[in-house]
């Protein structure tokens, strides 16, 4: 039972037993052939037991998720701004950050809703019951306020998680993220020019603590930071996304990145060969059992690519590595037996029906000698 669907049983836990209900959302998926995911047969058969408004954690929400109810502590409230439509009309909008004991997320008041941030109605602090569509902002899911959707007061004492998020509690589409972390990978700013002339900077940085590591991507002033590996960073106020099956962290204006005097140990997290599941990223640790033939293709641009392989073997098994681009490169100081180490692979399915995993510009290997 993941997540979601344990907090839906939990609100119907005094009228059925788990064995029971896993077996009714189990028995709803089947009937409906695979039109109905877990999560919203889970819903069905709360609605059934005539459990009533079924409310969500704030880390369970995302862009696609539909109108949700969820409660939460207000932790910010912005001033509200006014702004011209295409029609020439007066709209006016402003923000909330709302949290619960999972997380952050903004809300946003559109128009006739502000006047609940200028009466004074919403105040920080206060605990709210909010009924909003989510959609994907700039800075990850957020909440909007409009026509349909409602926000009340409750007499709750909801307690907002303050201490950051651990790097495996990172899910796609997040917005107010805070996680400290270790510089694993500090980078280098890069400058680039942007569609007016002006000069802008950008850097991806490797982070990670004891749950594993995430890139993270800072823009201008961030990129000029002064940090280097071992480094501690507290990083205030982030989004995160999805970009070619990894999941990564974006900067925004909003960001505050300060280095910390707090002890993070990292470690990665290795998955054994056999367990590797296709479209999963992957680390895996072995030993190097087979080099292949660099080859030289041409890409769709015209430009010179490469790739070669090489065999990676654990306790478990055995799996074909592909290494594009430079990554080949590696292999110049990287003898059979040594202990290999990959970061960032992505599984998929081989040419002969078996896994490979696939390596990029985002992958990180080394090699060692054996120990």
């Amino acid at each position: 039972m993941d997540d979601q669907v344990e907090e839906i049983f939990r609100q119907v836990s005094d009228r059925i037993s788990v064995e029971e209900f896993e077996a009714r959302v189990n028995e709803k998926v089947s009937l409906m052939g695979g039109l109905c995911d877990p999560l919203t047969a889970a819903m069905l058969v709360a609605h059934e037991l005539g459990a009533g408004e079924i409310l969500t954690k704030i880390k369970d929400i995302r862009p696609e998720s539909g109108a949700v109810t969820f409660t939460g502590r207000v932790v910010h409230i912005s001033e509200v701004r006014e702004f011209s439509r295409s029609d020439g009309s007066i709209g006016r909008v402003a923000s909330l950050t709302v949290g619960d004991e999972t997380g952050m997320i903004k809300v946003t008041l559109w128009d006739d809703a502000t006047d609940l941030v200028v009466s004074g109605d919403i105040r920080v602090d206060q605990c709210l019951k909010v009924r909003g569509f989510p959609r994907l902002g700039r800075s990850g899911t957020e909440i909007s306020i409009g026509r349909g959707c409602s926000i009340q007061e409750i007499d709750s004492d909801i307690k907002v998680r303050v201490e950051p998020l651990k790097i495996a509690e990172i899910r796609p589409d997040m917005g107010e993220i805070s996680i400290i972390a270790r510089v694993i990978d500090p980078g280098k700013a890069k400058e680039f020019t942007r569609k007016d002339g002006s000069k802008g900077f950008v850097r991806s940085m490797l982070l990670g603590d004891d749950t594993g590591s995430i890139n993270i991507t800072l823009w201008n002033d961030h990129a000029l930071i002064d940090a280097s590996e071992g480094d501690v960073l507290e990083v205030i106020n982030c989004s995160s996304r999805e970009r070619y099956g990894f999941i990564e962290l974006q900067t925004s204006r909003y960001t505050v990145i300060r280095k910390s005097s707090s002890e993070i140990k990292y470690s990665e997290r290795f998955t054994p060969i056999a367990d590797l599941r296709v479209g999963e990223i992957c680390n895996i640790a072995g030993y190097l059992t087979g080099i292949g033939e660099l080859r030289e293709f041409q890409r769709d641009d015209g430009t010179k690519g490469y790739v070669t392989s090489i065999n990676v073997t654990d306790e478990t098994g055995r799996v074909r590595v592909s290494l594009w681009g430079d990554l080949y490169r590696l292999l110049e100081n990287a003898d059979l037996g040594c202990r290999v180490e990959i970061m960032g692979g992505q599984v998929k399915n081989g040419w002969n029906g078996e896994l490979e995993v696939s390596c990029g510009w985002r992958s990180r290997i080394t090699f060692a000698p054996p120990g």
